[in-house]
């Protein structure tokens, strides 16, 4: 073999193992948190609902997870300048790859009660920016 032939396979080579590793171990993230009545992937981020809502969902679209990766969910109910919890839910992923992640928060007697809420989330130990709604 030609000197030449062997650099451009060396080249290629450490090229195929850079992109390998790059693509690799890219960190694993939320890619975006809708809070929804409605429980389809397709669902569009609402602030405001009713009281006579059915059911409010949480879809957390997950990106590049690893098995066992912890998501921590808590609701909350502001009570002037207090948050008062409500619901705390703890998700571990069971699969790698890409998806979602759908919870909803429990009503009392079927009704949601009136007031502002907020739903903080904690991924693997990293608080996301909380993601605030008001029930009428």
């Amino acid at each position: 073999m030609n000197i030449r032939i062997i650099t451009v396979l060396i080249i290629l080579t450490l090229i195929f193992i850079a992109i390998f590793f790059y693509f690799n171990n890219q960190d694993s993230s939320i890619a975006s948190i809708i809070i929804t009545q409605d429980s389809l992937i397709s669902a569009r981020d609402t602030k405001v609902f009713t009281d006579k809502t059915k059911e409010i969902f949480i879809l957390i679209k997950l990106s590049k997870v690893k098995k066992s990766e912890n998501i921590k969910i808590f609701w909350y109910k502001k009570s002037g300048n207090d948050l008062v919890l409500i619901q705390e839910n703890n998700v571990m992923t069971d699969n790698e790859g890409s998806g979602y992640v759908r919870l909803s928060l429990i009503s009392k007697n079927s009704l949601y009660e009136s007031g502002k809420y907020s739903v903080n989330i904690v991924f693997n130990g990293k608080a996301e920016k909380p993601k605030d709604f008001t029930i009428n």
